[in-house]
């Protein structure tokens, strides 16, 4: 593996090890200062965040973890000027409850994405994410367990065409999802299609499997 190469398998492997740290500080260690975050698709009408708000969020979403990995599965390299494409689990212990019981009685959190990374030319910094997560558990994420800035559409809209306030109603938010099963598939295959066309272009263009 050449300099360049490593060094930029080094700052994604941060970057990966920055999530599973539940430390905003760390997890923001590679990341330029003119860091953007996007959450895809966007049909989950989260917007795009810079470094400070994607600092704001995470510490959101680690307070509620006792523990948290990224799990990488694949990692394509575009090479310089492109991106790395990394396809990973996510796998967590929730605090309280609301995911599936392990053997030790504790709440999981089982989740995957792509994510779409570009770095600095010299592959020393992060300058961009694009994350493709599973519709359907995000959503889920929104409505049981969430910081109430989490920023995902159901936030915005269900609460308000009920006319009440809060993710108190999560049994009513469950009912919906399990109403609407084929709007969910639909959105998570959408995001699916997108991630796997990206993954094949760079590959066939000049992409390098770390």
């Amino acid at each position: 593996m050449d300099e360049g190469r490593r060094r930029r398998y080094n700052t994604v492997n941060t970057l990966l090890e920055g999530y599973g740290s539940l430390s905003v500080s760390q997890l923001l260690q590679p990341m330029a200062p003119d860091f953007h975050h996007q959450v895809l698709p966007a049909s989950l009408g989260m917007a795009p965040r810079n470094r400070e708000s994607f600092a704001q969020h995470a510490a959101g979403i680690f307070s509620i973890f006792e523990s948290f990995r990224m799990v990488p599965q694949s990692v394509v390299d575009g090479g310089p000027g492109g991106a790395v494409v990394v396809h990973a689990l996510m796998r967590g212990i929730l605090k309280g409850n609301g995911g599936t019981t392990n053997t030790d009685g504790k709440e999981e959190w089982k989740n995957e994405c792509v994510m779409l990374i570009q770095l600095s030319p010299d592959g020393s910094q992060v300058v961009r994410v694009t994350e493709f997560v599973d519709s359907a558990k995000a959503l889920e994420m929104a409505r049981k367990h969430a910081p109430d800035d989490f920023g995902c559409k159901y936030d915005d809209d269900d609460d308000k065409n009920r006319g009440r306030g809060g993710r108190g109603h999560k049994g009513e938010g469950v009912q919906q999802t399990a109403a609407n099963p084929k709007s969910m598939t639909l959105l998570f295959g959408l995001g699916v299609a997108q991630v796997i066309v990206v993954i094949f272009l760079l590959y066939v263009a000049q992409g390098v499997v770390f």
